[in-house]
């Protein structure tokens, strides 16, 4: 596979001049739905931007376009072996809930389906991919709105490709017919999942589609699904959901919630991909007969978690982890956070996988080095914008910052012209 160069020619960081930087940042909170714009004493948003050579950004997208076709293919193959469900850790209630499904729920053409694939540059010169967030991606408002605003800091660079909130807005409003809104289901007691789904919202409504912003349990079930939260009563159109799949089980058994899991109603995303957002996925590929590239050249190895994995080469990963949290690189966990771990996945197998560990290439910068994570979303299958993140250390977790990204213009003939 023809995969990107990753030795330093193709991406760099380009600074926001400090003096713009307060500006900036109360624009992005202001403007680009960053409400949350800190975690502890760290600031989450970034004083530089990310620009791209042209041609990485081309093959970025080519590569997630390939490795959202391969995941499709392997979320149908999983659906009819139900014996593999338990390998990839899922819990028992959603593994019940997709039985009563059936075997084909969550296959209609009629639903919407995004992923983000996150892509690291490694010191080795390649491109990598840590995984699939193949569930309730976040980053959509940092990838539609930051580049645009970062762009006059970089004249040479602009955005580049569709941006992931107004393709993904077209995908639901083309699935859907009637007046009912689009059921955005999310966390509401949270400010960083209601920003996420407040800036869905502006985009369905610039498309002349209605939204009601509601939790999960304010679904109700008979035929296809009603709205019950107050103000917003009625016969929804479509399901859009920022609430982990995992997490259904959890709400009162009066919603039915195992539900979400069937075909009554257009949604994104179905909760059946859950399936693919186990990073256990890799343990069944051998098993279900679907043709991998993609995958297989982009992934790090995976096995099984053991004592013998339990050293430098190798890191652990919860099955269904976000975020980065979890993951026991040993820049960024103490040897107790990595000991507990380890006796975890001793005790609970199926909840953890090894991962054989990628060394991170960090872009330097004025005070030390940055690690890069870049995320390319897919809607339907097609490569929407990018969302990076920075981090100090090479995990990637909620301490990272969203920076934009931006790709040199095609009349730019070197990144080192940029500066």
């Amino acid at each position: 596979m023809n995969l990107p160069d990753s030795s330093g020619g193709d991406v760099r960081l380009h600074p926001i001049p400090p003096q713009h930087f307060a500006e900036h940042r109360r624009r992005v909170i202001f403007s680009a739905f960053k409400w949350d714009p800190q975690v502890g004493d760290t600031c989450t948003v970034a004083d530089h931007v990310v620009i791209l050579r042209r041609q990485t950004a081309l093959r970025l997208h080519s590569l997630a376009e390939s490795l959202a076709e391969e995941t499709v293919r392997l979320e149908g193959a999983l659906r009819q072996r139900p014996d593999l469900h338990g390998t990839l850790g899922l819990p028992g209630p959603l593994i019940r809930a997709l039985r009563r499904a059936g075997r084909s729920a969550g296959q209609s053409k009629r639903h919407v389906r995004v992923m983000r694939f996150d892509f690291h540059p490694t010191v080795g010169g390649q491109w990598v991919v840590s995984e699939v967030n193949s569930d309730v991606p976040g980053g959509y408002a940092e990838a539609s709105l930051l580049p645009g605003l970062a762009a006059r800091f970089a004249p040479q660079a602009e955005p580049f490709g569709p941006d992931v909130g107004t393709l993904l807005a077209e995908q639901i409003c083309a699935r859907t017919e009637g007046t009912g809104a689009i059921g955005l289901v999310h966390a509401t007691s949270y400010a960083d999942d209601r920003q996420v789904m407040a800036f869905l919202a502006r985009k369905l409504t610039e498309v002349g589609r209605r939204t009601a912003l509601i939790a999960p349990d304010h679904v109700r079930w008979s035929g296809g699904a009603r709205c019950i939260a107050h103000g917003q009563e009625g016969e929804l159109a479509a399901i859009m959901r920022f609430f982990p799949a995992e997490w259904l089980h959890h709400l009162p058994r009066a919603c039915e919630w195992h539900r979400y899991f069937s075909d009554g109603i257009v949604s994104c995303n179905h909760a059946s991909v859950v399936l693919t957002q186990s990073k256990r996925l890799p343990l069944v590929w051998d098993q279900l007969g679907v043709p991998l590239t993609s995958w297989p050249q982009l992934l790090p190895e995976t096995s099984e978690p053991s004592l013998a994995r339990i050293n430098d080469g190798w890191l652990l990963k919860p099955a269904m982890g976000r975020v980065g949290q979890g993951i026991t690189i040993p820049e960024c966990t103490t040897l107790k956070e990595r000991r507990l771990a380890a006796l975890s996945a001793f005790l609970h197998r199926r909840d953890w996988v090894a991962q054989r560990r990628f060394a991170s290439r960090p872009l330097q910068v004025e005070g030390g080095g940055r690690h890069l994570c870049i995320g390319v979303f897919t809607v339907n299958g097609r490569a929407a914008g990018f969302y990076g993140r920075l981090g100090i250390a090479p995990r990637i977790d909620e301490k990272a910052q969203d920076v934009p990204v931006l790709v040199e213009r095609e009349e730019s003939n070197s990144l080192g012209g940029l500066a």
